[in-house]
């Protein structure tokens, strides 16, 4: 079916069909012409539509008939409907009463306030139970209204956003996690920079593209400039000779050492990294290092003063750092969060370039300074919005943040300027005033910060061990206090149960938030978003209340595991401050750790030992496993990297771009085939000719994209086989070619059977009944589960009029849904005798 813009048609089509069901014909078209709208979103969304605890997201309504489907099936406990239609639309179905008396469970609203009714229909709990379903509505999968596609393109783009944003903050197990792993190394504070660099000119180095060519401008300025580095550029830095002042990171992943491990051939750099950083970077890590946040996840004196890092990107936390340090003037370079035009998302040498452009991003797209406009992803996109909150509390304070790349992408308050107009007021020494004047601590306040950690330490697992034994202790009598008619048999059951509630939450206070925090998602399944309350029975309040005491007694457990480990490593950090350390201690919890560089710090605190020569010897394999390490290309990342530019992916974001009708998107992936890696290079012309053939069908040279669609079909073993045949098919019928058109959907029906209703269909249409008939029953011999298209062989029978086997036919129907209309109404029509249009059965089509 052509794509169609509202603004041609009518603005009120109103219609009713055979069923008594209204519906606006410029939105519905014939979709509910022959079969009744109910029978249709039965087939369609009965399965997943009617979960429990869920929001759907909705695009189109169906002319007001899925939302009044969903309430006539009933709304499920705890679950909500949004639907998303367009604005005209919805004004149509407001004016003729389309929506009207609709459950309060059901919402209907436009693209414009869609998110402000998500998050009053409880969006954040719903993303935290992760039951957020978009669908689309019939009107939005056959996509007659071009606004369509559009609409759920841009819902789509948003809502990810919106889950990244809230997923990202509810992250809490996997931070808290590794800041209670970091806790022995979380030494000094970041705070202590706090005004080290005033008046000086500081670039913040990041991964994106442009940092290649601006690479030899900071080697040549280097002397003038207060670097601070994001972790991930290190191996393109020392492949240029530039040591940075200060190296960040933020992520907590493991794989985050695959794309930092160049850092540890820095020298004299200082680590800053958030307290909750991949625990393999800093226990590691031989020279200085910062923290961002909080030592310890509670409340607690032992918590020094301290800023937080700023998210989502280290880009972002470095540029925090780089302001908190008094920097007059901060420059930007590979700050571009956005990607080429062919696609490619980081500087050269990174493993994403060398895996290629990046094939499984979104169609969300930015502005640049050069005008472009260039794809990015919901991540970038939330960096670069917060990366101008940053910058106005820059330049309020007088100071100038600028991006030296026109390919970066325009954020609010900071402007661009080419590093050829850059000037400098000075020829500062960088190794006279580049240096951080921080003193580390020595093996005594070493031992004193140790010794104020294992007390912390050692108090937490306490409270932990007493919280678990109150939830133990709670479950027993939740299992017990109920009789088997659901009552509460003894109320001192009840009692106690408030008593433990009333110690988790005073006496055990900080220690229950730690624990909720930390099973965040097991606690936020004790009530649903939409409160039920009042109508659960006493089985429900005893399955929720084993459900909130396993929550706390699960999290606690883990919590003291945790602990303990930490504890242990604490020790270990000890035992390092010796000069003739138990080596053997040392390097089973360096080993556990995957801390194999750690006897550089041991060295480091003690350089003229007289156990020197022994210590190297017992940290030989060690420092074997970590030069392998580093050595190490074929790492977890790049495997990621390379998946993420597979041409199998191309596949998907070109049809993306095509239904989108991206026309200079479509010629820039095009051009992204010039990055396919040697291993995919005999796939290339494949992907060459469907690009070239969409590209060409936007520009209306049908006959072009036909030839170039007829190349792939014509290549043997093609992976694009499928998409050549559909777009063949389309094609022709816009042509009128019924031949052509009926040729691709047999070939479509042979690789597989989902193509089959659309052969039956052609073969209908061109007067070939038979075949027709024999392709809807190949196809119900597949999914004899699919009413819809027996109710249509059924119509097919009575039209030729075989009636004997549409009574067959609607017999076996009636005998899985004796209560279905339409069969019903069928069956009649054939014992009224209703005449039916009788063709010659045996009539091929020519």
């Amino acid at each position: 079916m052509d794509i169609t813009d509202i603004n041609a048609l009518p603005s009120s089509t109103l219609k009713t069909n055979h069923f008594n069901e209204h519906y606006l014909y410029n939105v519905n078209r014939d979709s509910f012409s022959k079969l009744s709208a109910s029978v249709i979103f039965a087939a369609e969304f009965k399965k997943t539509l009617f979960q429990e605890d869920s929001l759907y997201i909705i695009i189109g309504s169906d002319s007001g008939l899925l939302p009044k489907y969903i309430q006539e099936q009933g709304i499920p406990l705890g679950t909500r409907y949004l639907f998303i239609e367009l604005e005209e639309v919805l004004e149509q179905l407001h004016q003729h009463h389309l929506l009207d008396s609709l459950d309060d469970e059901i919402t209907c609203t436009t693209l414009a306030d869609w998110q402000a009714q998500a998050l009053d229909l409880k969006l954040k709990e719903y993303s935290f139970l992760r039951n957020i379903r978009l669908i689309k509505a019939i009107c939005a999968q056959q996509a007659s209204l071009i606004e369509y596609p559009e609409l759920n393109w841009k819902v789509s783009e948003e809502l990810q956003s919106l889950q990244f944003q809230l997923t990202s903050s509810l992250g809490t197990q996997t931070f808290l996690k590794r800041q209670i792993e970091n806790i022995a190394d979380n030494v000094l504070p970041i705070q202590l920079i706090e005004n080290k660099y005033k008046d000086r000119t500081a670039i913040i180095l990041a991964g994106g593209p442009s940092l290649t060519n601006l690479m030899p401008w900071v080697k040549q300025h280097r002397r003038q400039l207060i670097i601070f580095s994001v972790s991930r550029i290190s191996r393109q830095l020392v492949n240029a000779g530039i040591e940075p002042d200060f190296v960040c990171s933020v992520d907590p992943a493991p794989i985050n050492i695959d794309v930092s491990k160049e850092m540890f051939f820095f020298k004299n750099s200082t680590f800053i990294h958030a307290h909750h950083v991949d625990p393999a970077l800093i226990n590691q890590w031989a020279g200085r290092k910062l923290y961002f946040g909080n030592r310890f996840p509670w409340q607690t004196n032992a918590n020094p003063k301290n800023i937080n890092s700023v998210g989502p990107t280290v880009s972002n936390s470095a540029l925090a750092a780089a302001h908190f340090a008094g920097c007059r003037r901060i420059l930007l370079a590979g700050f571009d969060l956005c990607f080429t035009a062919e696609g490619i998302t980081h500087a050269e040498g990174s493993d994403e370039a060398q895996s290629g452009p990046k094939y499984n991003s979104s169609l969300l797209e930015v502005k640049t300074y050069s005008g472009q406009m260039r794809t990015t992803e919901p991540e970038y996109y939330i960096a670069l919005q917060n990366l101008g909150f940053q910058a106005e509390k820059i330049i309020a304070e007088h100071k100038s943040i600028i991006n030296l790349a026109a390919e970066a992408a325009v954020a609010e308050n900071i402007t661009h300027i080419p590093p050829c107009d850059i000037s400098f007021d000075d020829q500062l020494d960088s190794a006279q005033q580049n240096s951080l004047d921080i003193k580390e601590l020595d093996i005594a306040e070493l031992q004193a910060h140790y010794q104020l950690i294992n007390k912390e330490l050692n108090k937490a697992i306490y409270n932990l061990e007493s919280i678990e034994k109150l939830a133990i202790k709670a479950l027993k009598i939740n299992s017990e206090m109920y009789t088997t008619e659901g009552t509460i048999e003894n109320y001192q059951d009840k009692r106690k149960l408030d008593d433990i509630e009333k110690q988790l939450k005073r006496k055990y206070k900080r220690f229950s938030a730690l624990v909720k925090s930390f099973g965040v998602r097991d606690f936020l399944r004790i009530t649903t978003p939409y409160d039920n309350s009042d109508s659960w029975d006493a089985e429900k309040a005893k399955e929720l209340g084993a459900v909130y005491y396993n929550a706390y007694q699960s999290a606690s457990t883990t919590l003291q595991a945790l602990f303990k480990g930490t504890l242990k490593r604490t020790q270990a950090r000890i035992e390092e401050l010796k000069e003739n350390p138990d080596f053997a201690m040392l390097i089973e919890q360096w080993e556990k750790d995957k801390s194999f560089n750690r006897g550089k710090v041991w060295q480091k605190l003690h350089p003229q030992s007289k156990y020197m020569a022994a210590a190297n010897r017992e940290f030989a394999p060690l420092d074997l496993k970590f030069k392998e390490m580093l050595n190490t290309s074929n790492t977890a990342f790049k495997k990621i990297t390379d998946h993420q530019s597979s041409l199998a992916l191309l596949k998907t974001k070109a049809l993306l771009l095509f239904k989108h009708h991206k026309l200079d998107k479509l010629k820039d992936l095009l051009n992204s085939l010039q990055y396919v890696s040697a291993a995919e290079a005999t796939e290339k012309e494949s992907y060459q000719h469907l690009i070239s053939a969409y590209i060409a069908e936007q520009e209306h040279n049908t006959e072009l994209a036909l030839e170039l669609h007829n190349k792939i079909i014509s290549t043997e073993n093609s992976p694009l086989l499928e998409e050549s045949l559909l777009r063949v098919a389309s094609i022709s019928i816009q042509k009128n070619d019924h031949p052509n058109a009926l040729l691709a959907l047999k070939c479509l029906s042979q690789l597989s059977p989902i193509y089959l209703p659309f052969y039956a269909e052609s073969a209908y249409l061109s007067g070939d009944y038979m075949q027709a008939i024999d392709s809807y029953t190949e196809y119900i011999n597949f999914f004899p589960e699919d009413l819809v298209c027996q109710l249509k062989l059924t119509r097919l029978y009575m039209e030729i009029g075989v009636n004997d086997a549409a009574e067959l036919m609607l017999d076996h129907i009636l005998a899985t849904d004796p209560d279905l209309t339409m069969a019903q109404k069928l069956k009649t029509e054939i014992k009224k005798g209703v005449s039916h249009l009788k063709p010659n059965i045996n009539t091929r089509a020519k």
